[in-house]
């Protein structure tokens, strides 16, 4: 069989794995507890479903709708991962735990925590300023 009878069944194929990764994903946000897998789940569903949709595209179109995906594509492998990051940070800096059973929090708040209570209860808490550049 040439690819040109090929090509319309292998894009299908490819689109229906792309809803299952996103569906999958979607099912992850909902049900996921905390705010650390719940990223997790949205980053790699948004990162696979989008790019195998793209390739899915990119297969059975033309030329000039290629590169319109391609660069959407492109897009996406940039801006997934440092979105998820800045997600990521923002919740760590929110002090919001992970609520997932059996996680292991290496962040280092519990450390934060017990310096700021000996610091606080001993009364030699010191504002942290710096003197400005003159």
């Amino acid at each position: 069989m040439p690819f040109d009878t090929l090509a319309p069944w292998t894009a299908d194929v490819l689109v229906v794995i792309a809803l299952i990764v996103m569906t999958v994903g979607t099912v992850g946000i909902i049900t996921m507890p905390d705010i650390y897998t719940k990223l997790h789940a949205a980053s790699k569903s948004v990162f696979l479903g989008v790019i195998v949709l793209g390739i899915g595209t990119m297969i059975t179109s033309d030329s000039a709708f290629v590169l319109r995906a391609l660069v959407i594509c492109l897009a996406l492998v940039l801006t997934t991962p440092v979105a998820s990051h800045v997600i990521g940070r923002a919740a760590w800096l929110e002090r919001e735990h992970m609520n997932t059973p059996g996680a292991i929090d290496e962040s280092g708040h519990h450390l934060a925590d017990e310096e700021t209570s000996t610091a606080v209860a001993d009364n030699s808490a010191l504002p942290l300023t710096r003197p400005r550049p003159r």
